[in-house]
């Protein structure tokens, strides 16, 4: 009598179990990517820096000079990561090194969503469905693929296309 087949078919019943292995929650994890998060906006040991404006309106409705927000950056981190970004800070028309860059074509929350995103981060999905075409914009110009990937798939599971609002959903 075999035991191991347990009906007249022929069938075999295996049970497999998997044992975890109790040293893997011991051993950290590789800390490179939280160090690099965790370089984002640090004002001490950036080299670079972004000024982005944005235009303010004042109480009587009159447009005022923009605010420039800054943002502290590594060239090492842009160069490897945002390539485009990292090109604003090449040398000038006299041969000085640059080191603060002008952006004036990104608001300052959507350019802060998008370099916190270069720095190992991810945006928020309530603000990538909300302002996902404002970042697929900034992530586009700026050639950040991944993250206009991912608000361009935003964007489409949360926006309903109907025949009047076609055209302007054109991506």
């Amino acid at each position: 009598q075999l035991n191991n087949i347990p009906d007249d078919n022929g069938t075999l019943a295996v049970i497999v179990s998997i044992k975890r292995d109790s040293v893997a929650h011991f051993v950290p994890s590789n800390p490179m990517s939280r160090m690099i998060t965790g370089m984002f906006l640090d004002e001490e040991t950036s080299d670079i820096c972004f000024e982005v404006c944005t235009e303010v309106d004042s109480d009587d409705g009159d447009e005022v000079a923009p605010l420039p927000v800054t943002f502290h950056a590594h060239s090492q981190i842009l160069q490897g990561c945002a390539p485009m970004l990292a090109s604003l800070f090449l040398f000038g028309s006299d041969g000085e090194e640059i080191t603060t860059a002008s952006i004036n074509d990104v608001k300052p929350a959507i350019f802060h969503h998008m370099l916190h995103y270069v720095y190992g981060g991810s945006v928020p999905d309530a603000e990538l469905n909300a302002r996902a075409k404002d970042i697929i914009n900034a992530a586009d110009k700026y050639s950040i693929v991944n993250l206009k990937l991912e608000a361009e798939a935003a964007y489409v599971n949360s926006t309903k296309i109907t025949m009047d609002n076609a055209i302007d959903n054109l991506l």
